[in-house]
């Protein structure tokens, strides 16, 4: 009788191996928009803090939004960084493409130039809809405060990684956000 067991037992755990799938983790760089032309922006600075993400979105997984109180990790798709750090350099690549290297700084670098900070409101998936919210604040002269709410979204094509979206928004956002800046300070 036991004889008949052992092969039946091999057999059934062969088969729910066999069946069973892995799911790939597949980990993702941001980069700078390599397309993006220098605007004219003669006599721009800006020194930059580094950018601000809510607590939930910085991280290693991607994110999703399902509904209005949800969200969803994605743990097959993993930033090589967090999500901040990548940001920030993608969105700084951007901005000094457009604005010229010498003039996007490190924050306290270049003493009496104006302060950029930016605070991401959301950066995710809602719905299939990718939105990029910022929420941008120039301090000049230490004093003044000028503020700008940049805000962007395409639709989300199916099994397309997210990390293309990423991409497009902090370009997106940089071009915005070197936008304002020369409209602020010419």
């Amino acid at each position: 009788m036991k004889h008949i067991h052992l092969p039946l037992i091999l057999l059934a755990a062969m088969f729910l191996f066999g069946c069973r799938t892995t799911t790939k983790t597949r980990i993702f760089l941001l980069t700078g928009d390599e397309s993006l032309q220098r605007l004219n922006s003669t006599g721009v600075k800006v020194e930059m803090r580094p950018i601000k993400l809510p607590n939930y979105l910085n991280r290693r997984e991607f994110v999703k939004r399902v509904g209005e109180d949800e969200i969803q990790i994605l743990r097959s798709w993993l930033w090589a960084e967090t999500s901040e750090h990548s940001i920030n350099v993608a969105f700084v690549q951007n901005l000094k493409a457009l604005l010229g290297e010498d003039n996007v700084l490190p924050y306290g670098t270049a003493h009496g130039s104006p302060v950029l900070l930016v605070f991401v409101r959301g950066m995710e998936v809602r719905d299939g809809i990718f939105v990029a919210d910022f929420h941008c604040r120039l301090k000049q002269n230490g004093k003044a405060t000028l503020e700008k709410r940049l805000y962007w979204k395409t639709e989300v094509e199916p099994n397309v990684p997210y990390i293309k979206y990423y991409k497009q928004a902090t370009a997106e956002m940089a071009r915005q956000t070197a936008a304002w800046l020369i409209e602020t300070q010419n």
